[in-house]
């Protein structure tokens, strides 16, 4: 096929050259043959008017023009794979389609993985994969997205998923803190925080309603981390209490109450308005849905 004067195959082709920035590599990808690819690229840098990749030293580098291709180009190839693959119907226990979904690791941790094992008994040939975080929605191939509800996107749909409370978990030794703990004890005693270049809603809460925000005593690459930098030490932390309970079946974590009421995190699943008619993107939000509210269910 041909769209101005273009054939459409070498969109793949160019794909696989701006990659790997390597002919033989690319070659590989296509199974072509060296000399077949470096004719191919011949051919899209007389299209473009530009010479794509150039030599840099020892290696290839992509020029201007090519950085700004690749945005585009991975949108219109993963578009037309997803047209391609669509039908009037989906069947789950045939199909094996793949669907990628962004997301905090907190959210993998405990809800994906439950979604992934329940997949596996209704439809074991579908694939699911993680594409980074919130940010990297518009500019990839991103079919779910699943973030706080204060930062959901204005454009998208949306499905709100199960509120979950937070509680305050510590080393299950921790002999400074009791069951329970003051809230003067609160904010002085060295907290387990999870790195964030802003302030939290958390903190953002606790400076509104106490005048000062939780001190911080060490922080940990992710949310998920926070359980297991307490052990051996006597810091607390506070988590959504779906993660406290995953922690605390595999580490001597216990929970502790608090003498405050915490705003509940709320979730929401969202999708691109041009994919609310998509078949398998509306099964896939209902299963999220489903076994978020029973997960929830399960709990209560």
């Amino acid at each position: 096929m041909r769209f101005r004067h273009l054939d459409m195959n070498l969109l793949v082709a160019l794909d696989a050259i701006l990659t790997h920035q390597n002919i033989t590599r690319a070659s590989e990808r296509l199974c072509l043959s060296q000399s077949a690819t470096s004719g191919i690229l011949a051919r899209l840098r007389e299209h473009f008017e530009d010479d794509l990749v150039v030599r840099s030293g020892r290696r290839m580098a992509l020029t201007p023009l090519a950085e700004e291709l690749i945005t585009p180009l991975s949108a219109i190839l993963s578009e037309t794979e997803k047209l391609l693959a669509m039908r009037s119907a989906f069947d789950p226990a045939s199909s094996d389609r793949q669907f990628t979904i962004a997301c905090s690791d907190y959210v993998w941790a405990t809800l994906i993985v439950e979604i992934i094992s329940h997949l596996r008994l209704i439809a074991p040939s579908v694939n699911i994969y993680y594409q980074g975080p919130s940010s990297r929605f518009y500019k990839t191939d991103i079919d779910l997205l699943i973030v706080p509800d204060r930062f959901m996107l204005e454009d998208c749909h949306f499905l709100p998923l199960p509120s979950k409370a937070y509680v305050c978990i510590v080393w299950a030794n921790n002999d400074l803190i009791g069951n329970s703990i003051s809230l003067e004890d609160f904010l002085e005693v060295r907290h387990a925080q999870a790195y964030s270049e802003r302030t939290t809603f958390i903190e953002a809460w606790f400076l509104k309603q106490f005048g000062k925000a939780p001190r911080a005593g060490i922080t940990a690459p992710s949310f998920t981390l926070l359980p297991d930098a307490l052990i051996g030490t006597h810091f607390l932390a506070l988590v959504p209490q779906d993660l406290a309970e995953r922690a605390a079946a595999h580490l001597p974590i216990r929970t502790v109450e608090v003498p405050f009421e915490l705003p509940l995190m709320t979730d929401v699943l969202q999708w691109r308005r041009s994919h609310d008619r998509d078949p398998g993107l509306q099964w896939m939000r209902d299963e999220v849905v489903r076994v978020a509210a029973q997960k929830s269910k399960t709990k209560n």
